[in-house]
């Protein structure tokens, strides 16, 4: 993969593997820009479920070039490794280890001394929003495009994925693309979110995928919610009905000091457009007046 096409020109690009508590490697990848203002916060970007780098070119490209920025890939994904003489069925893929994940890396890799915000989208959203419940070291504020506060599978994927072994993921993958263009997605109007999607379920580790699959099956996060003092800016999207609208109504409620930015399309919340926004609201220190109201 060549990392340059996601950065902008005078960007430093450096990807590694760091280490977690229970023996797993995690995916990074470190973008500085050429000069790297300490006063600005660092972006620490967690991607959706299984969601791949591509998708985030044109966000990751407009911020890189004046923000630092740090992607992690969350341990459901391909990219993660495994210890060799361990197997998946010796690790837990559910989200509370994943917000252990980012506690530990964050712990790492971000200085004490340097502020620094969160942004995610979809599962890493929703990773995020149980990060900030903990109240560890926290985001000046947090960017969340399309969080997931409830995983609803449909009954037939619920049925089926637990009686499924790895092997038949081939099969399964089929049927999960089938059901998002059939009933989930607008592909008239959305072809692109279609050919992401396609792309993601088709670069999957079927081993990792299922074991995380079921922890989310019944996986809310609404009493969490009350905890988070931390100022957040959910991001929807008009035509993405993957992501549930009402869902992210209660999430604007429950949240003490949550502000709403609708997008046109969910391509519109992976474009420039989206990371304009960011920048608006970074360079500006919007997140502080959030504070000053209820949502």
């Amino acid at each position: 993969m060549e990392l340059s096409e996601y950065a902008g020109q005078s960007t430093r690009i450096n990807d590694f593997y760091i280490h977690v508590s229970d023996g797993m490697q995690l995916y990074c990848i470190d973008f500085v820009p050429k000069h790297d203002n300490v006063s600005k916060p660092i972006i620490f970007f967690v991607a959706g479920w299984l969601s791949h780098i591509s998708g985030w070119k044109d966000v990751l490209r407009s911020l890189t070039d004046e923000y630092h920025l740090i992607y992690i890939e969350t341990r459901e994904k391909i990219s993660s490794k495994i210890p060799g003489d361990k197997s998946c069925t010796d690790f837990s893929f559910n989200v509370m280890r994943m917000v252990v994940d980012l506690h530990e890396v964050i712990q790492q890799i971000i200085p004490k001394k340097r502020t620094f915000v969160m942004a995610g989208s979809s599962l890493g959203s929703s990773v995020i929003l149980e990060y900030l419940a903990m109240r560890t070291r926290q985001p000046e504020c947090a960017l969340l495009i399309s969080p997931i506060p409830v995983f609803r599978f449909p009954p037939i994927l619920g049925d089926i994925v637990p009686n499924l072994p790895p092997s038949w993921y081939n099969v399964l993958k089929k049927l999960v693309i089938w059901y998002l263009k059939t009933f989930r997605l607008n592909t008239k109007k959305e072809k692109e979110q279609l050919i992401k999607y396609t792309n993601t379920i088709n670069a999957a580790d079927p081993y990792k995928l299922k074991p995380n699959a079921l922890s989310l099956k019944n996986y809310n996060l609404w009493d969490k919610l009350s905890f988070i003092e931390t100022p957040c800016y959910i991001f929807g999207a008009k035509t993405d009905t993957l992501h549930a609208t009402e869902d992210i109504k209660r999430l604007l409620q429950e949240i003490h000091h949550a502000d709403y930015i609708e997008c046109e399309s969910n391509k519109e919340t992976h474009s420039a457009i989206v990371a304009s926004y960011f920048i608006n609201i970074l360079k500006n220190k919007l997140y502080k007046k959030i504070k000053a109201k209820k949502t």
